[in-house]
């Protein structure tokens, strides 16, 4: 409902999407990699906010695994403005209330089942230190107050009507700055009265990250090959089992599942460039589908058309 009643102004910028292949160049910008687990009604949109000290984005996702690298030198909030949603940060979950506070250089990888809306608040170099990120370069989900939630949740949504409806008040730097500090204010008590999860927890999801990394690296390095889960998980160091525990929790789908979906991707990514000189069966080799049938189905049902229809709109021939 929220982004339903805000309307672009000089201080309030909306930027809509509703095909994932115009979106995704937009998102490499930003580091940042999704593969959608449903394409059906893809919708996603983006709307932000600059304030004196920090910049606020609202966005709205959609079913997704996703990978960002965020550079946030003076540190970065993310949280949730609704209840109802199912995600996991690092093998985390946070599928409760909860908010995500770092700085420095941190690599997320999220899976969302269903699409959120959501906010980051990224810092800026003119905002002193108000002691909110212990550690630089580590993420730290924290489970917060209700109500310290509920009163960020209501400052962030106030702020965004105020840039759609009067964004002359943030236009003027006095206002501007008594808005931006009713924000800082709030993101203070949500601080103070949120707890950070164990140690244990965090320890484990780090060492499944890096299982994950390992294992996008090795398909990405043998496109083409045959990939079975023994050869994979002695690459990993690791037994097969600890190996599909790592996917399924930072990625939240079986190893099999997941191998797939990346060359199914891969494959589209090739597909969507409309080369002459590409055919479908030869894409389809070149991602280590080798069972042409099995291929057309899976692509069919992740993409909700057939390859040979891609790579014809690609083409314009569509």
């Amino acid at each position: 409902m929220l982004f339903q009643n805000l309307s672009p102004s000089p201080a309030l910028s909306i930027v809509q999407f509703s095909d994932i292949d115009a979106f995704r160049p937009v998102e490499f910008v930003a580091d940042a990699r999704s593969v959608p687990l449903n394409l059906a009604n893809f919708h996603t949109a983006r709307a932000t906010v600059q304030l004196p000290g920090c910049q606020i984005n609202l966005l709205t996702s959609f079913p997704r695994i996703l990978d960002v690298s965020y550079r946030a030198a003076h540190g970065v909030v993310i949280f949730q403005i609704e209840d109802a949603y199912e995600v996991s940060v690092n093998g985390l979950s946070v599928n409760r209330p909860a908010f995500v506070g770092m700085r420095g250089n941190v690599d997320l990888q999220f899976v969302e089942p269903r699409g959120s809306l959501h906010v980051i608040i990224t810092l800026g170099a003119g905002l002193r230190d108000r002691e909110w990120f212990d550690t630089p370069d580590e993420l730290c989900p924290f489970t917060p107050d209700a109500d310290a939630l509920a009163t960020v949740r209501s400052v962030t949504s106030g702020i965004l009507q105020t840039a759609s409806a009067r964004s002359d008040l943030l236009q003027e730097p006095r206002s501007a700055l008594a808005i931006q500090e009713d924000l800082l204010l709030a993101i203070d008590e949500m601080f103070r009265r949120s707890r950070a999860p164990e140690l244990a927890g965090r320890l484990a999801s780090r060492s499944y990250c890096r299982l994950v990394r390992v294992i996008d690296e090795y398909v990405a390095f043998h496109p083409a090959s045959a990939i079975y889960s023994a050869d994979l998980a002695e690459q990993c160091g690791v037994s097969v089992r600890t190996l599909g525990t790592a996917v399924a929790s930072v990625r939240g789908m079986s190893l099999h599942r997941y191998l797939r979906l990346k060359q199914l991707w891969s494959a589209r990514a090739q597909l969507v460039k409309g080369s002459d000189a590409i055919t479908v069966t030869s894409c389809a080799r070149a991602n280590g589908f080798h069972h042409m049938g099995e291929f057309a189905k899976l692509y069919r049902a992740t993409f909700q058309e057939t390859a040979s229809r891609t790579l014809a709109r690609a083409r314009g021939a569509d």
